[in-house]
């Protein structure tokens, strides 16, 4: 009793600093922010990154933002060369993804020449960013009230490089039709006539057929 009592507070702690730390993140559909390190998932490696198939993978914020991407989406990125600096004409020159200037979960922040992705974005505006760097930080996430603020270099703005899952309308399910049933016209097999009139009989030449003794009636 006193253990199960002991996980329920542990429990309820854990999700309170979840909440308190990552607000949006927790109901964000399908979204899980990424604040650790990769531990060599194949988004990240030669077996799967386009960065670390040519000798460039991490650290490298270019070879980390396309295993995100990869990782998020499940699909190879359609940006897959070209440094940070690049990244963002890369984008616009192609017409790969959406852009513009409101952050978004799972989008590509770009500087001039340095790119990261948006894990979290608070209420507060604090936007959490995961990383890597060339030829420092394999990785690491850091928090942004001011975007332009990175190392002085300049904000292009984001990519909207991640597709967010669309919410499934539910389909209401069409009445069922009653069935109809017609009332069919009695169908009545035609009787063989017994009784026959005078005239019927001498218009037959005098002979008719007695359905009943199968014989032959002569006049």
């Amino acid at each position: 009793m006193k253990k199960l009592f002991k996980n329920s507070i542990v429990t309820f702690l854990l999700t309170f600093i979840i909440l308190a730390v990552f607000p949006t993140t927790v109901f964000a559909q399908n979204f899980v922010p990424r604040l650790t390190a990769p531990q060599g998932e194949p988004y990240y490696t030669g077996e799967l990154n386009a960065y670390s198939q040519t000798g460039y993978g991490m650290p490298n914020c270019v070879a980390y933002a396309f295993g995100r991407i990869y990782e998020l989406n499940g699909d190879r990125p359609l940006i897959d060369h070209g440094n940070a600096g690049e990244w963002w004409f890369i984008n616009k020159s192609n017409n790969y993804y959406d852009y513009g200037k409101e952050p978004k979960l799972g989008a590509i922040a770009c500087w001039s020449g340095h790119v990261a992705v948006v894990e979290d974005i608070a209420q507060d505006g604090a936007i959490t960013v995961s990383e890597s760097h060339w030829g420092g930080n394999y990785f690491n996430t850091n928090v942004y009230y001011d975007m332009s603020s990175h190392y002085g270099q300049y904000f292009y703005g984001y990519i909207y490089a991640y597709n967010e899952p669309e919410e499934k309308t539910p389909v209401e399910e069409e009445p069922k039709k009653q069935r109809s049933y017609k009332m069919e016209e009695q169908y009545f097999e035609p009787q063989e006539k017994t009784c026959f009139t005078a005239l019927e009989f001498s218009q037959s030449n005098n002979t008719i057929m007695n359905p009943k003794i199968n014989c032959l009636l002569n006049k």
